[in-house]
């Protein structure tokens, strides 16, 4: 998406294309088991995330950084958690440009 497609859309939806994108998430993610918290160590499942139908659509930048994170340890930050502490979108820490969804990140080790 092109900076005139962020600002048509920011404009339509009165949020950021991120914001939006959280929201859209955490109202799919009604409940999950095993939730990751703010703090916990995790990895990319780049398997998961490399076969999506539209992994080719994305940008060649993002899937650099997917692909060269396989073997990365990144520390979890929540975003836009709802009252219950429950986030369905994650940003990392040590690279907080990308935002995923829970289910494409394998936790390692629980924050402390």
């Amino acid at each position: 998406m092109n900076r005139e497609q962020r600002r048509a859309f920011q404009k339509k939806h009165k949020k950021s294309v991120r914001e939006h994108a959280a929201d859209k998430l955490n109202k799919l993610s009604q409940e999950i088991e095993n939730p990751l918290h703010e703090g916990d160590l995790v990895k990319l499942d780049v398997d998961r995330i490399t076969k999506r139908e539209d992994y080719a659509q994305t940008t060649e930048e993002y899937q650099a950084f997917v692909e060269s994170s396989r073997d990365k340890v990144f520390t979890v930050r929540l975003y836009r958690k709802r009252e219950d502490g429950f986030s369905a979108i994650i940003e990392l820490v040590e690279e907080p440009k990308w935002l995923f969804w829970y289910g494409d990140l394998v936790r390692i080790k629980n924050g402390g």
